[in-house]
């Protein structure tokens, strides 16, 4: 990949996420426990639309990607499908059921509402495609972009409903809205000269059902996948409240500062790793890429633990007890990031059954712990239920990779991955009474990952430094 793409995924990266940490005070500012947590809803729901109607056929385009012959004829065969779905199912809501959507996620019978949300999922889903096109092309300028500006939009219209005198649902779904409107109309303007050479005839029966048959059980297996964040919120509405689903949002939403890296890494990583497997290129350098990953996380997770206490300056007092889950709610972008450099070997064999026994697995333990700590703890058992059911996620799929691909070093994995889980599990149901015990567990774990990772560290400092290295010195024939 050029440096220039590379920095283009990363600038995007760090610029979407910061622009997220400005609105999330404001947001817990602004609107009540009960808004912030009906917008989760429709947001999870967002997430389980784009599986359910995508039908794996977005994971079929990128396995695909670089070795069809035409582009456009693959997007083609891989969007139709899904859309037609869509677009049937939502027919049938309107006409049977047409305010069953608002009822179910905002508590309220409008069919205004329920049209909203089937457009929302159109284009999330919509978005979700052509956004691949400009991944898999390695077009990191305009693939970041194209989030930028619909983060921007969303920032841009929470600030304007803080000069409002009365704000409430309606100024959060706006937002929400108009934001990813405004990525769509980028990627149709960027993606132009693909989609302009779509023609029906182009469409495939035995390039669908190929693609199909990969992309189904992928979608099965990210259904489940889905289910071990989607189910604790609605499992929240239904054995707590909506303001315990508030304060659990505001965590997920904090804690997804780890995707910085984990949407940076993965954005960049498949990709590569599907050329080098395609090139028959060495691949024992996803070791090396591994413990770096596991050294960034643990040092990740270490840090927000010992400075979780700083958010009590950020948000309102009734959102303070964000500050003992936000480290477990961590867990789950940093923990599917490591997973997808230790359990590769499910995509690259195509065995995606044994991808969908891990969902299951993983799920199945995440809904039972929900159900046994969600009525005592609220939001807090909601936390510890995401942090180990996606601990078991990623150590299954890394079993699972190692027994049909190719060799994984664990050891080291499950010792950092397990000791990161109990501190912050213990944190989310300890921490409001133990507060110091638990910051002198989070600078003991620092100090040990230290000396554990060194050779990361001192690679990372390197790596720091060699900009300003070259700034300093720079080439004689640059003078």
């Amino acid at each position: 990949m050029k440096k220039s793409n590379l920095s283009w995924f990363t600038l995007g990266s760090l610029a979407s996420s910061s622009l997220s940490f400005i609105s999330i005070p404001i947001i817990a500012w602004m609107f009540s426990d009960a808004d912030i947590g009906k917008v989760a809803l429709l947001i999870s729901t967002a997430g389980l639309g784009t599986i359910v109607f995508s039908l794996g056929l977005d994971q079929s385009y990128t396995r695909e990607f670089h070795e069809a012959p035409d582009q456009a004829t693959l997007l083609l065969n891989a969007v139709v499908p899904g859309a037609a779905l869509l677009t049937l199912i939502a027919a049938l809501l309107v006409v049977a059921q047409p305010t069953w959507l608002s009822w179910v996620l905002f508590g309220q019978q409008s069919l205004a509402l329920s049209l909203f949300v089937i457009g929302y999922l159109a284009v999330v889903l919509i978005s979700r495609f052509l956004s691949l096109v400009h991944r898999m092309r390695e077009d990191g300028k305009r693939y970041a972009l194209s989030f930028l500006f619909a983060k921007i939009t969303f920032v841009a219209l929470v600030c304007w409903a803080y000069t409002r005198s009365s704000r409430g649902l309606f100024d959060l779904l706006l937002a929400h809205g108009v934001s990813v409107a405004v990525g769509l109309c980028y990627l149709l303007i960027t993606t132009q000269p693909i989609w302009l050479r779509m023609r029906l005839t182009l469409l495939s029966r035995p390039l669908q059902y190929k693609l199909l048959a990969f992309g189904i059980p992928m979608a099965t297996s990210g259904l489940l996948f889905w289910g071990l964040e989607g189910v604790d919120k609605f499992m929240l509405r239904s054995l707590s409240s909506f303001s315990e689903l508030g304060v659990y949002s505001i965590a997920l939403s904090i804690s997804a500062m780890a995707n910085v890296a984990t949407s940076m890494f993965t954005t960049i990583w498949v990709p590569v790793v599907y050329r080098w497997v395609s090139n028959r290129e060495d691949l024992s350098r996803i070791d090396q890429v591994t413990r770096h990953i596991l050294a960034g996380a643990v040092f990740l997770i270490g840090t927000t633990g010992a400075l979780s206490w700083l958010l009590e300056y950020a948000l309102p007092e009734q959102h303070r007890v964000v500050q003992h889950l936000i480290t477990a709610c961590m867990l789950w972008p940093l923990f599917y990031a490591l997973s997808e450099t230790t359990g590769l070997g499910i995509a690259i064999t195509r065995a995606t059954r044994l991808g969908l026994v891990v969902a299951v697995a993983a799920l199945a333990v995440n809904v039972g712990i929900n159900l046994i700590l969600i009525p005592r703890f609220g939001s807090g058992g909601a936390t510890v239920s995401l942090a180990v059911g996606i601990w078991v996620f990623f150590a299954l799929r890394t079993e699972v990779s190692h027994r049909i691909w190719r060799r994984v070093p664990r050891r080291g994995l499950y010792i950092w991955t397990l000791t990161s889980l109990a501190l912050a599990c213990a944190h989310a149901l300890l921490g409001p009474t133990q507060r110091a015990a638990m910051l002198a567990c989070w600078l003991v774990f620092l100090v040990c990952a230290g000396i554990a990772f060194r050779s990361s560290v001192a690679q990372a400092w390197s790596f720091v430094l060699m900009p300003l290295r070259r700034w300093r010195n720079p080439h004689p024939l640059a003078k």
